[in-house]
Parts: structure tokens; C-alpha cells; sequence
């Protein structure tokens, strides 16, 4: 057979050309048939929009917020949305009542949005603490950013997958008034919002324009009630999307122990002013942090309020609370059982939350805990906070528009759920704070603050005739009183009528003559003895005996503390 003749260097040479020459025509080809990235080159947020509810109006304004607080910071140190900026003007737009952002191109929507999410949400070097650098002012101490964060991962970030960073508690301290104080943080290293920019553009980088997804994670509440129905779930335009994602920056998370904690939810009219003023309601000090209650916490941002000069441009018409804690059918997430909205209270009443908030503020004191295990454990001396059981119960009842002292009889009838003991047991270290309360300007009318006072001298003149009666016996005159104490409350505590309450009322009052301030308002006294309001006159009696300070006021404390609740 005859062999085949090889190719010559030229014919493979030009075939090669050939080959180049088709490769570019392709790339030429493919690179004409690219096709280019279109979308919007702005996005709207309006205040108003159809399906913005209070908590989404909030994070458009924690939204402006950033964007306000974006305006001052140095380029070199940030980088800036949309920058160059032309002209030193930033390429978004803020009123009253919408937002514009402006991205120039629709392919960069995502660096835009990414050098906001960069901005808002960030975590504290050395911390591992979350840091939301527009809703303070630059001083926020570690104490209040580790308080702030547990109230987040109580609410929006309760779920595992939301966060990244530690899997248990780390204990740390910090120094308040020359003393060390203890507290707990959870370090983490990322959160879910830091990346939510991802969930608002396509892969060419342009803004999504379909319905979006709004989790749980972001709006708290709102989470797929069961796989099997998933017409459940929360969705929203990329409007509303990005407005979640900013109602961590808009709203106010504070935990009321390890288990529960209220986010607050201000209501949003005017973004210009909410922007420029949103870190005036962010709690200043570790003791504004530490709250007991809703009432107590929604009652705290309307104080901050009133006392910034800020306040003539930043009016919050109301405040909505909501209360996370687990439940018995979810016992593994803190699940939304109670909202309410609150508005700023009347003068009369917002005079009252200022009494209760200066004579029941958190006291810091002092105990011995053991460090180390056998014979190498030692003690040490441990500071922590207080805080008053009074205030949110006052601050509840203010909220609710009853009188301050409603139902102040459970703290004689309950026992605290997490000891089990008798909550008097803590009430009567609170004396001071309760006496001060009563000899404010807290009443309503004569008639209560006659019966709390006629209550304090019928108790001095039968503590007195025991004082006279015992003498030199210092150890019968205690036993005396404490027994003499004991009475009384059982006796009020076990009123389950009005004809039991005016009986223990008229028993009282009869062993002790010369009452003026009941001799003198006895007319203003007698509806609180009534079928209608003895209920009111019990919580005053009540109060009363709580608040007693005069002779064997001690020895009545020791009673309330050591006895058990036998009149439940």
C-alpha cells in the first residue's frame, strides 16, 4: 500500500490561523448576543405603601436612619454607596415620608446595596458583639451592647441559622463605679443580615423585581405556621424585603431575663426626623437597659423622648410593644404572645412613671460566690444589678390607664416563679422606695392617700402600745410585732369580700384613736370600702403595710421575710 504523504509546515501553519481566526469570530459573535444587564436603576420606598405595617414603616426608618448617619462619615474610612458621589451629593433621596434610592446603572445595584448592609451591620473587633453603628452615637459601652444583643437573639436572631459564632454563654466583666461587675454575652462572628443584600439582586448583580420571601428571621412572628400550608408564609416586593431587613436598626429589642423580651416598635411619621434622631431612643446606660416588663420598656423610649431637645422634631405618636417568651407548645423559640400599643402618657400619669422611675431605680449590690472546686475553691466578692419588681407593675398598670397601684396585692398572694418563694420575701427590700412613692404626688384623690395613711399611724399607735407594753424585752417585743404584722396581712391578704375587707378596715382602725386623716377624708374613704372598688382599697392596705416605716418597721420585715405564704 502506498504510504501517505505528511503535511507540509505551511498547511498546518494555515490551518491553525484558521482555527484562531473562527475562535475570535465566535467570541466576537457570543460577546454580540451578551445580552446587557437591565432593571431598575432606582428603588422606592414609601412610607405609606400598601402592605407596610408599623414594623416595616420602622425599618424604613431605621433604613434613613443609616443613610443619615452615612452622610457624615469620612470616604476614606467607609466606603460610600454610589461613590464618586457627583457634586458631594449622595445618590439617594429622602422626604417625609418615602426613600429613593439611586443606582445609576442596573448592574450596580448590588455594590450599592452591599456597601449599605457593610455599613449597618456590623460586629464589634474584640468583641464579637453586634454593632449597629447609626443608633448610637459613638459611646456605647459593652455592657449596653451585650444587653442589646441578647434582646436580638430573643427576637429577631433566636434561630440557630440566623447567626454565626459561639454555641454557649462566654462570661466577662466590666467596670461601673470602681466595682467589677459580671455579666453573660453570646460571641459571634455573623449574622444574617450582613449578607441580606444577597437576597434582594440577581446574579448579574440588578435589583430583583418578583415577590420575595420575608422570613421569620426578619419579621418576627411571621414564620410558616406548618410545611403542609405554605400560603402561611410572608411575602413582600424587594421594597418591603429591604425594609425588614432594616427594622433590626428601626426598632428596640431588650430582654426581661434569659428567656423573654420585648420588641419595641416606634411609630414612624416623619423620615427626615426619625433618621436624624432614631439613636436618641436607643438606651444610653446599662440600667436603661434593664427592664421588667412591656409597660416599663415602651414607657422608657417615651421618657427618652421627652428629655432630648430633639424632641420638637422627632414626635413618636405611639409606641407597640411585643412580648417573645416560649411557650408551652414551642418551648425550643420565644413565640409573639402579647402586642399592645402605647401612646405618651397624660401629665398626670407621666409625672407618676417619673416617681416610680427615681425612687425604684436598679441598686447594685454585692455577694460572695465560690471560684474553684475542693479545697482550692475561694470566695470573692460579686457585684450585680437589682432590678425593682414595683416599677413594672406601676408602669403597666400607667400604660393600661388603671391606677398605679392596681393589683398591687399579688405580690402578698404569688410566689416568684422562678424560686418559688413568696415575692414579699423581695417587696419589703423595697420599703424605701415604696415609703418615697406614697409621700410623692401620686394620687388621684384624698380618699387614697387618707386610707394609706390612716393604714401607717393605725400601725405606729399598735406598734407603740407593744413598745410600751414589753419594755426592756427586747426579744418579746420583735416577736410581738412580727406577729402583730402577720395579723393585719392576713387579714387584708384573705379579704375576698367587700365585707371582709371593711371588717378588717374598721378592726384596724378602731384600735388606733385620733386617726386624722381618716376623722378628716373619711367621705373620700368610703367608696374605696365599697362592693365596686374594695378591690382598689385592698391594693391600698395593702401598700400600706408594704410601705409602713415607724416603730418595729423591721421586725415587720423580718416577719414578711421568713414567714411562709399561709394565706394564699
Amino acid at each position: 500500500m502506498a504510504k501517505s504523504k505528511p503535511k507540509s509546515v505551511a498547511a498546518k501553519k494555515k490551518k491553525t490561523t484558521k482555527k484562531k481566526t473562527s475562535s475570535k469570530k465566535a467570541a466576537k459573535k457570543k460577546q454580540a448576543k451578551k445580552k446587557v444587564p437591565t432593571g431598575p436603576t432606582e428603588l422606592e420606598l414609601w412610607l405609606h405603601a400598601p402592605g407596610m405595617d408599623s414594623l416595616l414603616r420602622a425599618g424604613v426608618g431605621g433604613l434613613a436612619s443609616v443613610l443619615e448617619s452615612l452622610e457624615s462619615q469620612n470616604p476614606r474610612r467607609v466606603k460610600l454607596p454610589g461613590a464618586p458621589w457627583k457634586n458631594k451629593q449622595p445618590p439617594w433621596e429622602i422626604t417625609t415620608d418615602r426613600i429613593v434610592l439611586k443606582f445609576d446603572k442596573p448592574e450596580n445595584a448590588e455594590e450599592y446595596l452591599k456597601r449599605i448592609f457593610d455599613y449597618a451591620f456590623q460586629v464589634k473587633q474584640g468583641e464579637s458583639a453586634i454593632d449597629l453603628p447609626s443608633t448610637h452615637s459613638g459611646d456605647q459601652t459593652k455592657l449596653v451592647r451585650a444587653q442589646l444583643q441578647r434582646g436580638l437573639m430573643l427576637t429577631f436572631l433566636q434561630h440557630g441559622q440566623s447567626r454565626k459564632g459561639a454555641k454557649a454563654d462566654e462570661d466577662r466583666t466590666a467596670q461601673i463605679d470602681d466595682k467589677q461587675i459580671s455579666y453573660s454575652i453570646r460571641p459571634l462572628t455573623s449574622y444574617k443580615h450582613q449578607l441580606g443584600y444577597q437576597d434582594l439582586v440577581e446574579k448579574d448583580g440588578t435589583l430583583k423585581t418578583k415577590s420575595l420571601d420575608i422570613p421569620g428571621t426578619l419579621f418576627p412572628g411571621a414564620a410558616v405556621r406548618h410545611n403542609k400550608f405554605g400560603n402561611t408564609k410572608h411575602e413582600g416586593s424587594p421594597a418591603e424585603l429591604l425594609a425588614a431587613y432594616f427594622a433590626l436598626i428601626g426598632t428596640i429589642a431588650l430582654p426581661i431575663n434569659r428567656g423573654s423580651a420585648v420588641l419595641l416598635v416606634p411609630e414612624v411619621q416623619d423620615l427626615l426626623s426619625f433618621g436624624y434622631g432614631r439613636m436618641q431612643i436607643t438606651p444610653k446606660t446599662y440600667r436603661d437597659c434593664l427592664i421588667g416588663g412591656v409597660g416599663d420598656a415602651v414607657l422608657g423610649v417615651h421618657t427618652r423622648l421627652r428629655g432630648h431637645e430633639i424632641k420638637r422634631r422627632l414626635e413618636v405618636p405611639a409606641v407597640s410593644a411585643f412580648l417573645f417568651r416560649p411557650t408551652a407548645w414551642a418551648s425550643q423559640q420565644k413565640s409573639r404572645v402579647a402586642a399592645i400599643r402605647i401612646e405618651p402618657l397624660d401629665p398626670g400619669s407621666d409625672a407618676i412613671f417619673r416617681y416610680a422611675v427615681e425612687h425604684f431605680r436598679p441598686r447594685m449590690k454585692s455577694r460572695m460566690v465560690k471560684v474553684g472546686k475542693g479545697k482550692k475553691a475561694k470566695e470573692k466578692e460579686e457585684s450585680f444589678w437589682s432590678i425593682s419588681m414595683v416599677k413594672p407593675l406601676i408602669a403597666d398598670n400607667l400604660a393600661n390607664g388603671k391606677p398605679w397601684f392596681h393589683d398591687f396585692a399579688n405580690f402578698f398572694i404569688r410566689n416568684d416563679p422562678a424560686t418559688g418563694k413568696p415575692l414579699r420575701s423581695r417587696l419589703f427590700f423595697e420599703k424605701e422606695g415604696l415609703s418615697n412613692m406614697v409621700n410623692s404626688d401620686v394620687w388621684d384623690d384624698k380618699g387614697q392617700k387618707a386610707l394609706v395613711a390612716g393604714v401607717h399611724y393605725a400601725l405606729f399607735c399598735q406598734f407603740g402600745r407593744i413598745s410600751a407594753e414589753f419594755g426592756s424585752n427586747k426579744g418579746g417585743m420583735q416577736n410581738k410585732f412580727q406577729k402583730e404584722f402577720e395579723k393585719w396581712r392576713i387579714q387584708f391578704v384573705s379579704s375576698k369580700t367587700a365585707d371582709q375587707f371593711r371588717f378588717a378596715v374598721c378592726d384596724l382602725m378602731s384600735r388606733a384613736r385620733g386617726n386624722k386623716e381618716i376623722q378628716e377624708n373619711w367621705q373620700q374613704v368610703l367608696p374605696l370600702l365599697s362592693d365596686s372598688s374594695w378591690q382598689h382599697g385592698r391594693d391600698l392596705a395593702l401598700l400600706a403595710l408594704a410601705s409602713y416605716k415607724g416603730k418595729g418597721d423591721k421586725e415587720a420585715v423580718d416577719a414578711s421575710v421568713e414567714a411562709d405564704s399561709d394565706a394564699a
